[in-house]
């Protein structure tokens, strides 16, 4: 395999996750070839435009049109690629379990590559899922494929700047050699690598949004004994920062996480635990705040306004945060 910093890539899934690691390994010096499976989505990349708002996303696209290829083909998105990057969406299902459906087309859709290849999954995944795709593959005679776990951390409003200057970078890997591979695509980024087994790189995600989620319910509830004692919650949130043990991040009272991430991980992490015999406590408290908070905002309209029926109210802001 090519380890000469410019290793072909593939990216399955041409949406907020896959379309910021293709321009962001595109700017770093690689080959990418990006397959959807909406036509109108892959036509507009084509033109140079980006389907959806991400500061600094459509510039880098345009910067590297001559790196970036854009397809409906599977084969033709793999036929040259070294590497494939998993990047479709996970929605939760009904029961919170994470909806691998999309995970397991992609599976499917590739073709029989003769030469060594390697999966690289960046989709938010459950704990064993690496184990599964390692058997669905055998199963298909392509036992040749290798297969790392590479979680993204990108936040909406920044995924730019935290994909090329990120905290960490996480790899798990069952072959040692397909983890290096990996590593060497990050070998620009001026950040720590670390190298773990696939199921704890798959842990590693799903328990950094669930403490963040945390932080959260931590804070609103610390907010609401505030309010009945007096206290000013942002002096409380200022003072318990400053501990560098703790730090400011998440400290921001208010009515309860959103976004396309914490409410879907906070809830696949709880019942990725029921569904192996553990009762997650803590992270069951975590989510019932999250939800008791969104109703104590309706409370207290009540409270003040009586029946809300009727009434017009006004929303100051409908983004969950600023620039998404």
């Amino acid at each position: 395999m090519n380890r000469q910093g410019n290793e072909p890539i593939a990216i399955f899934g041409a949406g907020w996750v896959g379309l910021v690691t293709g321009a962001c390994f595109a700017e770093l010096g690689h080959e990418v070839t990006i397959r959807d499976i909406v036509p109108e989505r892959v036509e507009r990349l084509r033109a140079g435009e980006v389907p959806f708002f991400e500061p600094e996303l459509e510039d880098l696209v345009k910067r590297n049109a001559d790196r970036l290829t854009f397809t409906l083909d599977a084969a033709e998105a793999a036929a040259a690629a070294e590497l494939v990057f998993v990047c479709v969406d996970t929605p939760p299902t009904y029961s919170g379990d994470a909806d691998l459906s999309r995970v397991w087309t992609v599976i499917d859709e590739l073709p029989r590559l003769e030469r060594r290849t390697i999966l690289v999954m960046k989709s938010t995944v459950p704990v064993g899922t690496g184990e599964k795709v390692r058997a669905a593959l055998e199963a298909r005679g392509l036992s040749h494929i290798g297969y790392v776990s590479n979680p993204e951390f990108l936040a909406e409003g920044g995924a730019v700047e935290d994909f090329l200057h990120p905290d960490r970078v996480v790899i798990g890997s069952f072959a040692e050699a397909d983890g290096d591979c990996v590593a060497a695509l990050y070998d620009r980024l001026d950040t720590p690598i670390v190298r773990a087994d696939v199921a704890s790189a798959e842990m590693i995600k799903l328990a950094a949004n669930a403490f963040l989620a945390t932080r959260i319910s931590f804070i609103n509830e610390i907010a609401n004994v505030c309010e009945v004692t007096g206290a000013d919650v942002e002096k409380v949130a200022e003072g318990v920062g400053l501990d560098h043990r703790l730090g400011p991040h998440f400290l921001r009272a208010g009515v309860g996480f959103g976004g396309s991430c914490f409410p879907k991980d906070t809830n696949a992490l709880k019942q990725l635990a029921s569904n192996s015999g553990y009762h997650f406590q803590l992270l069951s408290a975590v989510i019932e705040v999250n939800e008791l908070q969104k109703r104590r905002v309706i409370n207290k309209l009540q409270k003040y306004l009586g029946r809300l029926r009727g009434k017009r109210i006004a929303l100051l802001g409908l983004a969950f945060k600023a620039n998404t």
